[in-house]
């Protein structure tokens, strides 16, 4: 059996369409913010109790894909490491794509961060990689300037997150859908629509990784 462990729901959905399209069977595991991802900004931070209570040595292969954030691709690897090191997992990875194996538990393991330029998260991947227009997401910049000239401000990461919701929201749900707006304009539905390039180069470093450990159908 192959897993993977991903940090949020929108992750999930991502990733299952990415598995769609390589034709790649592996399962998905509970996501690590399984609540609210907004209140669960850093899912490194539920990764040990996640693989503390999982049986491993019934698992072949073990996927983990993390959000690379402001802290970059090199430190959240070490944050993986030591992490494996607690929970005395033989396994230190030195680059991100590695698939290392642990033989006492009889289990391998990769790692994969998502990045644009060694920094950023899904939704940074998300807004490269759309392909309908994007006014109403893209007007947002506009109050964001307002905020700074009122003194205020908002983080990039949220920034970011509100961005993609105006997109998949305003921009590409038709009056039709936005009639029920949370049911037609989720993000798990948006992952079944043709606005996103994935096709796009950037994808080209995680499809490389899903192949490390998924056997073909």
């Amino acid at each position: 059996m192959n897993k993977l462990i991903v940090e949020s729901f929108n992750d999930k959905y991502f990733m299952l369409k990415v598995i769609d399209i390589l034709n790649i069977d592996v399962e998905i595991d509970q996501p690590l913010c399984n609540i609210n991802e907004y209140i669960c900004l850093d899912g490194i931070d539920n990764l040990k109790n996640k693989l503390k209570n999982m049986k491993l040595d019934e698992i072949d292969k073990l996927g983990i894909i993390l959000d690379a954030d402001d802290k970059g691709i090199e430190y959240r690897i070490k944050q993986v490491n030591s992490i494996l090191k607690e929970l005395e997992i033989n396994i230190i990875f030195d680059n991100n794509n590695e698939l290392k194996k642990d033989d006492n538990l009889d289990i391998e393991i990769s790692c994969h961060i998502l990045n644009i330029n060694g920094y950023g998260e899904l939704e940074n991947i998300l807004k490269t990689i759309k392909t309908d227009s994007s006014v109403f997401a893209d007007c947002l910049s506009s109050w964001k300037d307002c905020l700074k000239e009122n003194d205020e401000q908002i983080k990039e990461k949220d920034f970011i997150k509100f961005w993609i919701n105006n997109y998949i929201r305003f921009d590409t749900c038709n009056k039709e859908e936005q009639k029920q707006i949370n049911k037609k304009c989720d993000f798990e539905k948006a992952m079944q629509k043709d606005i996103w390039d994935f096709e796009h180069q950037i994808l080209g470093s995680l499809k490389e990784f899903l192949k490390l450990f998924s056997e073909l159908k």
